[in-house]
């Protein structure tokens, strides 16, 4: 995750553990090849450095210098396209890769990142045939193992995923990220106690230094926790995690994420908000799904997802990096409010059809609506107005200590993804700010919304599910329903959730955990 975002995906989601795949220069990476000027392999060391560091549009930069300079050299390519899926910018990236791909067909790094962002696209089977192609060039590179059972499993196939693990570690594989996330999966999978086990013999070894890897660690304790969880072992569960996220490093600032709340509320009052233009975008095909983490976005998703006229987009960045770079302060215009007042129509044009092609492309002909499910884009409400003056906009909420609750146990795999979800005082920060924000949009905002309790959908999800494709403008279609049964790919930690029926087991979760949250009860003022 990048640390001005906050989310997002890399090949992080693809790993227990590590830095994601080191697509570097050198025999390692699998990337470098013969006949490299020094010079560019230097400038390829800093682009790819400077993706790690999470400066994406300064890596950017070099990277497309590099392919342009020297449009032969697969390597270029590979950087470009690499950052451009860390940016969410998925059909440039595939676009980029493809590049690399037809420069040289024998460089498993390039394959495997182009794997990952063919399955952020939805087209899993696509996203097979890549990594397979890596494994062809590279069959025991564990990180690559990783990534094809991270797209079994995301596509729906979790017991794919773990019968193609549990040949390569039979076999004689034995690094800590494979083996992980084979236990993380047998977890799921009904084999609860083996999954335990493994993790457990996992922690033992990272706490008596037979490997080392910091990030590694605190995701394996994070996934035992989820395990702990499932198995009831409450207590076990919530000292895991704690222990996970006091080990991570997100760089989380409480006092500046508020800083910037209160500006953004500031500038983007009603009386701003109506003299400025819209776009002339009148598509109705944009419904942005947003409200914090773990508040059933993706059961929302789902249900649009399933009727055959809508198209499930995932978490897509592309409206939230552009509101950024529309709203926020630059270094030639540092006051936001001068940002602001200072849009114009043509810009708003132009950004709005940018977006909504990139929606358009993977969801295909004769699509009416596209979700967008990035749950922070409640930062950006008053932009979305602008830009799709059509569009409509969804809310899920859901028990404030369920939601934090929810967070707190899962990996949001990176070291500042959803970094305040490690440290119980930041997520209640958070949650507070994310009402602030949801508070202002509904008092000045013109766009439409439609509130989304999550406790209602999963009692009656008929009915909830009809409420939702009623107000998206959709005819009823029974599969909405039967959400559950719709096979996509979906590329997100709610894998699991949206493949079963919808069920009530999670309303009130908090109150397994009611002996030691007291700090984030406090911290949210819930008076429990």
């Amino acid at each position: 995750m990048q640390a001005d975002d906050g989310w997002g995906r890399t090949t992080k989601l693809f790993s227990m553990g590590s830095k994601g795949l080191n697509m570097g220069p050198g025999k390692s990476s699998g990337v470098a090849g013969k006949g490299t000027k020094v010079g560019d392999e230097q400038l390829l060391r800093q682009a790819l450095a400077l993706e790690q560091a999470g400066r994406l549009e300064e890596g950017l930069a070099i990277a497309r210098d590099l392919a342009r300079r020297r449009p032969e050299w697969s390597h270029g390519h590979y950087a470009v396209g690499s950052i451009l899926c860390a940016l969410g910018l998925l059909d440039e990236a595939d676009t980029a890769l493809k590049k690399a791909i037809t420069r040289n067909p024998n460089l498993a790094g390039v394959y495997t990142r182009h794997s990952e962002v063919l399955n952020r696209l939805g087209y899993t089977e696509l996203a097979i045939e890549a990594v397979d192609k890596a494994l062809s060039l590279r069959p025991d590179d564990p990180k690559i193992l990783v990534v094809k059972a991270m797209v079994l499993w995301l596509g729906g196939n979790a017991q794919g995923a773990y019968d193609f693990l549990d040949g390569r570690l039979a076999s004689g594989v034995n690094d800590p990220n494979p083996r992980g996330v084979h236990a993380s999966i047998a977890g799921q999978i009904g084999k609860l106690d083996e999954g335990i086990a493994n993790l457990e013999t996992l922690v033992e070894e990272a706490d008596t230094k037979v490997w080392a890897d910091r990030f590694m660690h605190s995701s394996i304790l994070m996934n035992l926790s989820k395990l702990y969880d499932k198995a009831g072992r409450y207590e076990e569960a919530f000292k895991t995690a704690k222990r996970a996220g006091e080990m991570r490093r997100t760089g989380y600032d409480p006092q500046r994420v508020e800083a910037i709340c209160d500006e953004r509320i500031g500038v983007w009052s009603k009386e701003v908000i109506d003299t400025l233009p819209r776009s002339r975008v009148d598509s109705h095909k944009p419904v942005f799904i947003l409200g914090m983490p773990r508040s059933g976005t993706s059961l929302v998703e789902q249900i649009i997802a399933s009727h055959p006229l809508a198209y499930g987009a995932g978490e897509l960045l592309e409206t939230y990096r552009a509101s950024k770079a529309l709203g926020d302060p630059n270094d030639l215009v540092p006051d936001r409010m001068d940002v602001v007042e200072q849009l114009k129509r043509a810009t708003l044009d132009r950004v709005a059809r940018k977006i909504l092609k990139a929606m358009e492309k993977p969801a295909g002909k004769g699509i009416e609506r596209i979700t967008d499910k990035l749950p922070n884009n409640y930062e950006h409400i008053g932009m979305i107005g602008l830009l799709f003056p059509n569009a409509k906009i969804i809310h899920c909420k859901r028990n404030p200590l369920d939601t934090c609750v929810s967070c707190f146990l899962l990996d949001f795999v990176g070291d500042t993804n959803h970094g305040y979800s490690y440290d119980l005082t930041h997520m209640a920060r958070q949650y507070r700010i994310y009402e602030r924000y949801m508070a202002h949009w509904k008092a000045v905002s013109p766009i439409e919304m439609l509130e989304v309790s999550y406790e209602e959908l999963v009692a009656n999800p008929v009915d909830g599910a009809k409420r939702i494709v009623e107000y998206v403008g959709l005819e009823w279609d029974e599969q909405c329903a039967k959400s559950h049964e719709t096979k996509r790919a979906v590329s997100t930690l709610s894998s699991d959730q949206v493949r079963k029926p919808m069920y009530t087991s999670s309303v009130g979760r908090w109150k397994n955990y009611e002996s030691w949250i007291g700090e984030l009860v406090e911290g949210l003022g819930t008076g429990h």
